[in-house]
């Protein structure tokens, strides 16, 4: 009878806790220090941030109301309205720093 030797992934070796605490801990932003960008990377920025931001609540929205339709609710859920809220005012910081962007001349 032959063995076959089981081979594990890095994930499977891994607790799922720990692996959840190195993925938090290794975020680093995709982009330079806003002090650092031109003016047309600060724009690019904004408008791609601002897009993404509203695409996530959307989904997260979308999500919720699907859950909320089959009488489903969470713990989680509750994050998750909790995260509406801090997104929503992102995208309204996004749109402050846009318009200041447009009164210094820098054609947000």
């Amino acid at each position: 009878m032959r063995k076959s030797l089981l081979r594990l992934t890095e994930s499977e070796t891994i607790p799922m806790k720990k692996r959840q605490q190195v993925a938090m801990s290794v975020s680093v932003p995709q982009r330079p220090p806003i002090s650092e960008m031109s003016s047309e990377e600060l724009v690019a920025w904004i408008r791609t941030t601002r897009a993404a931001l509203q695409q996530k609540l959307a989904r997260e929205r979308a999500y919720l109301d699907r859950r909320a339709a089959r009488g489903t609710h969470t713990p989680t859920d509750d994050a998750y309205k909790q995260d509406q809220v801090l997104e929503a005012d992102l995208i309204a910081l996004l749109d402050e720093m846009a318009a200041s962007l447009a009164q210094q001349g820098r054609n947000a």
